[in-house]
């Protein structure tokens, strides 16, 4: 396989694509999970498939191909997209509509059943497919087994439960640098989580049936009171607002939080980590929620794309159905802890043998909720990540934050 790195010049786009060779955008951490299969499919097919290597985070690759695709180039054959993006580029035409690759909607229906209806559900537009789920993911809350049983605690199923555990554990450890729950509070994608699954666990949402923004509500204060209250108890570290994803990681897995909120990439890091403390020592559950409402953590993971100005449309899709087939998806999930998109594979014993994590990740999996499906995704996110920011930093009270959000969300979909 030949993998070719990505320069943003304007010189890569006067390039046509091959008819006989298929190109993939994909960043390079993505490039070592897919290699395999990629080779096994040029060594099946004789087709010849080159990798372009991208940046390093979603929003690098998604400038990347804003570039190529508003330039109409088809240099680019298929890409993986984020979960958050289908609505966002099928509305501004870089993503190719599949219904036709299929020879009816039974067709379309028969073949898209056995992906767990969330990853469905964020590639169906109206009716129109736009991309096949390559792997998902979702956010749990990580929990420390061994502290939760010297205490006598079974895992929180509501956000006061894990108040008052991370309380009474903190106390009974007396160490200082014991944080009770990390979260992600800096103005970053995974804050939008933080807010949304505090809102949908309240039994709220960021909008209703009729397309009102609610997010200055009772639901969305509690959530707000919720984060509050973790920095006043002291549950949570001060400076919660500079707190990313990977720091978070890092906290739970020097041995330094009891409760965490992360993604499923963590796990394996704290199984497999040399300087892991916690290995064994770890579990995973349900966001837990106020009062009797449903647990409800937000959707990730990656999806096939073709680029609608490929001139190898055909011989595309054939490549992202081998890509995203039960085969390869066990292979991803046993090999490199992709977490699947299709439901079988999490009773599958090669997959459950290499990685026994999944059985216990389904439960949470399906109950997973698409993040603001909209063509305006980006400036939701920036919104939402920068008013919650602000509110974790000390520098916007709640009726400020909820104020900032609900007319900032207003003022994007008025326009």
């Amino acid at each position: 396989m030949v993998i070719r790195y990505v320069v943003l010049s304007a010189l890569l786009f006067l390039g046509v694509s091959s008819a006989q060779t298929l190109r993939i955008f994909a960043s390079e951490t993505q490039q070592q999970a897919i290699q395999k299969l990629v080779d096994d499919y040029i060594a099946e097919t004789g087709t010849q498939v080159e990798i372009e290597l991208g940046g390093a985070t979603t929003e690098q690759r998604t400038q990347y191909l804003s570039t190529v695709l508003t330039a109409q180039s088809g240099e680019i054959d298929i890409y993986l997209f984020d979960v958050v993006n289908p609505l966002q580029f099928a509305a501004t035409g870089w993503l190719e509509p599949l219904n036709s690759y299929f020879e009816s909607e039974a067709a379309l229906q028969e073949y898209l059943s056995p992906f767990l209806p969330s990853v469905v559900q964020t590639n169906l537009i109206d009716g129109t497919l736009y991309g096949i789920p390559a792997w998902t993911d979702t956010r749990f809350l990580y929990y420390r087994t061994d502290l939760l049983e010297k205490y006598g605690f079974e895992p929180p199923t509501t956000w006061e439960e894990l108040r008052e555990q991370a309380l009474a554990i903190a106390e009974g450890e007396g160490n200082p640098d014991l944080q009770g729950f990390n979260y992600q509070g800096a103005a970053i994608e995974g804050t939008n989580c933080t807010f949304l699954e505090a809102l949908w666990t309240a039994g709220g949402d960021w909008r209703d049936a009729d397309g009102n923004i609610t997010v200055d509500t009772d639901q969305a204060r509690r959530a707000l009171e919720w984060y509050r209250d973790t920095l006043d108890s002291g549950i949570t570290v001060p400076t919660i607002a500079e707190m990313t994803t990977d720091l978070s990681r890092q906290a739970f897995q020097s041995g330094n939080a009891v409760f965490m909120m992360n993604w499923s990439y963590a796990w394996a890091r704290f199984q497999n980590d040399e300087d892991s403390t916690v290995k064994g020592n770890v579990g995973i559950t349900s966001v837990p929620v106020f009062d009797d409402n449903t647990p409800a953590t937000c959707v990730g993971g990656f999806q096939w794309g073709i680029n609608p100005y490929s001139e190898n449309k055909e011989a595309a899709f054939e490549l992202i159905q081998y890509l995203a087939s039960e085969d390869s998806q066990r292979y991803l999930a046993a090999e490199w802890s992709q977490t699947p998109a299709r439901t079988s594979l999490y009773e599958d014993a090669d997959v459950l043998a290499a990685a026994p994590q999944f059985q216990d990740f389904y439960y949470v999996i399906i109950n997973a909720r698409p993040r603001p499906q909209t063509e305006f995704y980006t400036d939701v996110s920036d919104l939402i990540r920068s008013s919650m920011n602000a509110f974790f930093a000390g520098s916007e009270d709640i009726d400020t934050t909820l104020q900032t959000m609900q007319e900032g969300l207003e003022d994007i979909f008025a326009n």
